[in-house]
């Protein structure tokens, strides 16, 4: 993390709950981020996380897409030192940290939301094609492992 991060986060993101300023909020949904991708592969459910970067405009449209179908289940199996995702996680916080940086207002706001409220369910179901995890309902949705097919893209 760089040390601008470092520094607005110890300021503003409590050790448990929501934060009470809307940067603080936005630095620990980037934070949420991060952390999820270093230590868990994404296995957890952070698409609130990122929601919530997007709809307070710390994010733009591509980035948030790209990250999305990484935040309900499925699993990130690539190269930690330097691939599209990781640049991606990365720039999250950055553009996340600019955001706050350039904007101090925010650092005053009061925050009445938290990141979670904006969560999606979490993607349990297997794909009946090929066993990987996709949306709850495969007839409207296509696996995000096989795109329906059964056949795994690697």
């Amino acid at each position: 993390m760089s040390a601008t991060f470092e520094r607005i986060w110890e300021e503003l993101v409590p050790r448990e709950g929501n934060a009470a300023t809307v940067a603080g909020e936005m630095v620990r949904a980037a934070g949420r981020l991060r952390y999820d991708f270093y230590n868990n592969g994404m296995g957890n459910n952070t698409s609130g996380a990122l929601k919530f970067l997007r709809e307070k405009g710390a994010i733009d449209k591509e980035l948030f897409e790209y990250v999305l179908p990484y935040t309900t289940g499925r699993l990130y199996e690539g190269n930690y030192d330097g691939d599209f995702f990781h640049h991606a996680i990365d720039r999250i916080v950055e553009m996340t940290t600019k955001m706050v940086t350039y904007n101090p207002q925010l650092m005053t706001m009061e925050n009445t939301e938290d990141m979670f409220d904006y969560s999606d369910e979490d993607l349990d179901e297997t794909c009946p094609e090929c066993g990987g995890i996709g949306y709850d309902d495969y007839a409207d949705e296509d696996c995000y492992m096989c795109d329906g097919s059964g056949f795994v893209d690697q």
